[in-house]
């Protein structure tokens, strides 16, 4: 039976998204607990330091999130340009370092989240002159920003977050600007001039065609905290499907190695000729390939459709709870379908669910994304 929809395709046990990452509750809680008074203290007992004129090493730290990471790339070109002769750093966490690694001319040290006392003494042997957290909520990140041994520090002050007090500077994290001109401000702040956009190029990884060209790629699957409320339901998925595969086009579904089952349950619901699964089968720089030689990708708004956009593919981002202005796309052929439904495009930090409605995805009718998709791939 189709899904209704209103029901989201999947969902995951909660438990298990609530592991790591932003979705973990205990360290949640200990963030909003300990953070804001550890972090005035430490405020307190030191003086704002002036920033380095020739810093040797700079670190950047980005631990949560594939996407945040895909927009991290333009602060590291950004401040490359500014410091050539520097070193750049870049922390990132088990979710997003191998995002990390497909950055040019960067060192990628990987922390281990979930233990943050552990994270400490990985940021300290570094050795940094600066170091710039791009954390937009997280007390913990600006925690490790204060005692990470840094010469000088920046990072954001987030509205109702209390995690500023301890950088050497601070600049507004902003609700009403996209996530890539909040991290611009850090660069600025950073004494770098930011001009760059996120870009990958598919490099020398290679990877076999999934089907014979033409062929479009759809990423059922969002990512991150509560992620089955920015799934699109089932029914609509096959029906933009079938329009697709009737234009003359293959069909290539994505998704990660936490993707392969639910993806496999997709298909197996309704078997059609001209349509592959990838999901779990490539590495990130693999995976990139497949993505440039699409004529267009269409994806819900997570991780992957960042790294479309980045790479250069025709992408079509499908936006319920998530807001285009804040977390669309940036590339130079980028679609944002939203949903009609009213109060939708709430999410800022990407956990503001409570007392919103549940079936913004539902708002996405399959006529305007086939439309977009087509024009997209034809073009």
């Amino acid at each position: 039976m189709d899904t209704p929809p209103s029901t989201p395709l999947t969902s995951r046990p909660a438990a298990g998204r609530a592991r790591s990452g932003r979705g973990n509750e205990l360290l949640r809680r200990l963030d909003a607990a300990l953070g804001p008074a550890l972090l005035r203290l430490l405020g307190r007992v030191r003086r704002p330091r002036p920033r380095p004129p020739v810093p040797q090493r700079i670190g950047i730290m980005k631990t949560t999130g594939i996407g945040d990471m895909v927009l991290a790339s333009a602060v590291v070109r950004d401040v490359q340009d500014a410091y050539p002769q520097a070193s750049i750093v870049l922390l990132a966490g088990p979710g997003n370092a191998a995002v990390a690694r497909l950055i040019d001319g960067v060192t990628v040290i990987a922390v281990p989240t979930a233990r943050p006392l552990a994270v400490i003494p990985r940021i300290r042997a570094a050795r940094l002159d600066m170091l710039l957290d791009l954390g937009q909520w997280t007390r913990l990140e600006a925690l490790y920003a204060a005692v990470s041994g840094a010469a000088w520090t920046a990072g954001f002050r987030t509205p109702g977050f209390d995690r500023h007090f301890a950088y050497d500077a601070s600049v507004p994290h902003s609700d009403q600007v996209s996530e890539l001109e909040n991290f611009a401000a850090v660069s600025r702040a950073a004494g770098a001039t930011p001009r760059a956009r996120p870009a990958f190029s598919p490099g020398e990884a290679s990877a076999e065609p999934p089907v014979p060209d033409p062929y479009v790629i759809f990423h059922l699957w969002p990512g991150g905290f509560r992620s089955e409320l920015r799934e699109w339901p089932a029914n609509r998925w096959r029906e933009l499907i079938d329009r697709v595969l009737a234009a003359g086009y293959h069909v290539v579904l994505s998704g990660g190695p936490d993707d392969v089952e639910r993806t496999r349950r997709f298909m197996a619901a309704r078997p059609v000729d001209g349509v592959v699964s990838i999901a779990g089968e490539h590495s990130f720089p693999e995976l990139l390939a497949v993505l440039a030689r699409a004529r267009c990708v269409v994806s819900v708004n997570t991780g992957l459709m960042h790294l479309a956009a980045a790479v250069g593919a025709p992408t079509i981002a499908l936006n319920g709870p998530t807001s285009a202005a804040r977390w669309g796309p940036v590339g130079e052929r980028v679609v944002c379908v939203d949903s009609e439904l009213p109060g939708c495009g709430f999410l800022n930090l990407g956990f503001e669910y409570d007392g919103r409605r549940t079936d913004c995805m539902s708002g996405i009718a399959v006529e305007r994304v086939a439309e977009a998709t087509l024009r997209e791939a034809h073009a």
